[in-house]
C-alpha cells in the first residue's frame, strides 16, 4: 500500500471513530436516567482513552508526514478494531 492511501485510510478510519466518539456524548445524554446517578456517563472513559491515545497518534503522524509504515497500519488497525468494538457494543445496549 502506498502512501498516500495509507494516509488516507488514517485519516479515513480516525475521522470514523473520532464522529462516532462525539455521537456518544450525544446519545448517553439523551438516553441517561435524569433520576440516576450518571453512571452511564463512565461508559465515555475507556472510549476517550481510545481515541486519546490511538486515533490522535495516526492523526498526528498521518499530518506531519513523518511516520513509520508498521507503526501506522497497527494504529489503523486498532481503531478499526475500536470503531467496531464501539458498534457492537452499542447495538447490544439497545
Amino acid at each position: 500500500m502506498c502512501n498516500a492511501r495509507l494516509r488516507l485510510a488514517t485519516f479515513a478510519l480516525a475521522a470514523g471513530e473520532t464522529l462516532f466518539w462525539l455521537y456518544t456524548f450525544y446519545y448517553i445524554g439523551r438516553h441517561a436516567n435524569p433520576l440516576g446517578e450518571g453512571m452511564e456517563w463512565l461508559s465515555e472513559v475507556p472510549l476517550t482513552a481510545i481515541v486519546l491515545t490511538l486515533v490522535a497518534s495516526a492523526l498526528i503522524l498521518a499530518a506531519i508526514g513523518h511516520w513509520y509504515p508498521l507503526t501506522t497500519k497497527i494504529a489503523a488497525l486498532l481503531a478499526a478494531g475500536a470503531l467496531v468494538a464501539d458498534v457492537a457494543s452499542a447495538r447490544g445496549r439497545d
